[in-house]
């Protein structure tokens, strides 16, 4: 009984050291050994939560070589054999990147809805969410994609995604938009020094008209998520608004008549929204 239960942990510890070292050589990006770990790590007496982890694993390896094949193979033992665990969400948003990277946006889209168990949408429905906006604008369904943005800033407000998509900062392809985000940028530069020179010529003369201050809480190019953050805001008990740029909009705070009255609601909108809201002037 002894040398059964030793040769059990002895096990154990050899598929724990396998999938460590897989999981070393995939943040490594040397996919292949990653492979070789998890699939070194199948062959050893497993429960079906730990198989799942290993073929998930192994699908994501062979994704990221472009082994679509391989990889939707992976996933698919996971489908077919442990539909129980918690992993099975996680295979249907795989085998929905592989077609989304086929370009196949109507079997993508088809995968993603399947991972959108009531469990697993709690903890990443963000996520899951923004594949399907994405999904859907690619297939040119701009209402269904921006519905799908509307309920990441509602029901996932302090989300990565969320943050992603009020700052304009996510295309259709998933990538950064670079110049949106520098744009933005120099806008706030632009605004600081706007603020420090008109503060200087108030104070070198009486006749000159006082400057007033808002809160930029955000800024982006698509005009019904700034209408719909501002919404929120206004719930919130702030005076908020959108304010059309050359390149977007930006939701305002305030009407303030000091700069440090602006600044003070600025680093309680920072505390609750979890943004970088900064102070501007009108």
């Amino acid at each position: 009984m002894a040398g059964a239960i030793a040769l059990a942990l002895l096990a154990q510890t050899a598929f724990a050291g396998e999938m460590d070292k897989g999981e070393t050589f995939y943040l490594k990006k040397q996919y292949g050994k990653a492979v070789e770990c998890y699939r070194k790590a199948l062959e050893s007496k497993l429960n079906d939560n730990n198989r799942a982890i290993c073929w998930y694993m192994v699908g994501r390896s062979y994704t990221q070589l472009n082994r679509y094949d391989d990889a939707k193979i992976s996933f698919m033992n996971i489908v077919n054999l442990y539909q129980n665990t918690d992993w099975l969400p996680e295979a249907y948003i795989g085998l929905g990147d592989i077609e989304y990277k086929r370009k196949q946006y109507s079997e993508a889209l088809k995968q993603y809805r399947l991972s959108q168990t009531d469990a697993f949408m709690k903890r990443s429905g963000s996520r899951v969410l923004l594949k399907i906006a994405k999904t859907q604008r690619n297939l040119g369904n701009t209402k269904e994609a921006s519905e799908c943005e509307k309920k990441i800033l509602k029901d996932y407000p302090r989300s990565l995604e969320a943050r992603l998509i009020l700052k304009g900062s996510v295309s259709s392809s998933g990538k950064a938009v670079k110049a949106e985000t520098a744009g933005s940028t120099k806008s706030a530069v632009s605004e600081k020094s706007k603020t420090s020179s008109q503060t200087s010529s108030a104070k070198s003369s009486s006749t000159s008209p006082k400057t007033k201050f808002a809160v930029q809480v955000s800024y982006t190019p698509k005009q019904d998520l700034a209408n719909n953050y501002a919404a929120q805001l206004k719930k919130k008990g702030y005076n908020a608004y959108v304010k059309k740029g050359s390149k977007g909009y930006s939701v305002l705070v305030g009407d303030f008549a000091t700069k440090s009255e602006a600044q003070s609601v600025c680093t309680k909108i920072r505390k609750s929204e979890k943004n970088d809201s900064y102070v501007i002037s009108l």
